[in-house]
């Protein structure tokens, strides 16, 4: 009489889906919904997305110091740092980017929802949006202090139309998730304490979180084999 265990028999195979790894990538979850997990892949998508469009309010701010606003759009973006002067000139200009700012190689796994952050480095023009900026800061700081020989109106005219420059705010995004200027960091910084730091932490655990999402949407549901009892032969 002999007796096999179910523990003999070889492990169940599973196909790898990598179309399923693309779909969580674009959308935190979408992968297991397809699947058939949709329980799965819902709470998937509501704690990425929680996580990084929490974080993406955290990082958006306005401050007005001394009469001028600064305004930050969000912490999700790419800079354009290639131009910097002492850069290393090694590097490529994307990985020099990314060097400046590595945040984003984490917020970038959150899928389609950072894409707007590449459409605005594809867009922007790091020396005409910096010459705009300073600019702007003139102007504002001007109107804050405006004198009876100054016209405010013909400032706020300038203003507007410096702000609508096709080079300065893109057509359909505006400013959203384009790099702020270091003034208005610096000043959203100051007054808001930590405000800007501890959003992007939010956004880089969501692009952290969704990587693993993704590797569950490969690898594909996990199926327990039958234990507890012996099947027997004679």
């Amino acid at each position: 009489m002999a007796s096999a265990t179910l523990t003999d028999k070889p492990p169940i195979t599973r196909p790898l889906s990598p179309v399923a790894g693309v779909l969580s990538y674009l959308v935190p979850g979408l992968g297991q919904i397809v699947q058939g997990r949709v329980g799965k892949g819902l709470l998937f998508l509501v704690c990425v997305y929680a996580l990084f469009f929490r974080g993406l309010w955290l990082g958006t701010s306005t401050v007005t110091l001394e009469g001028v606003s600064y305004h930050v759009s969000g912490n999700v973006y790419l800079p354009d740092a290639a131009d910097e002067e002492n850069r290393d000139r090694q590097l490529p200009p994307l990985i020099q980017n990314l060097y400046t700012r590595p945040q984003f190689a984490g917020q970038f796994w959150v899928g389609v929802a950072v894409w707007p952050a590449i459409v605005q480095y594809l867009h922007h023009d790091r020396k005409v949006v910096r010459e705009i900026d300073n600019r702007l800061y003139e102007l504002r700081r001007k109107l804050s202090q405006a004198g009876a020989e100054d016209d405010p109106e013909k400032i706020r005219a300038e203003i507007a139309h410096l702000e609508s420059h096709p080079k300065y705010r893109h057509p359909i995004l505006g400013d959203f998730m384009r790099e702020p200027s270091a003034e208005a960091t610096n000043v959203i910084n100051n007054a808001n304490d930590k405000r800007l730091e501890l959003a992007w932490v939010f956004t880089v655990i969501a692009g952290v979180l969704n990587i693993m999402v993704i590797y569950d949407a490969v690898a594909g549901a996990a199926y327990a084999t039958a234990g507890g009892h012996e099947e027997k032969k004679d």
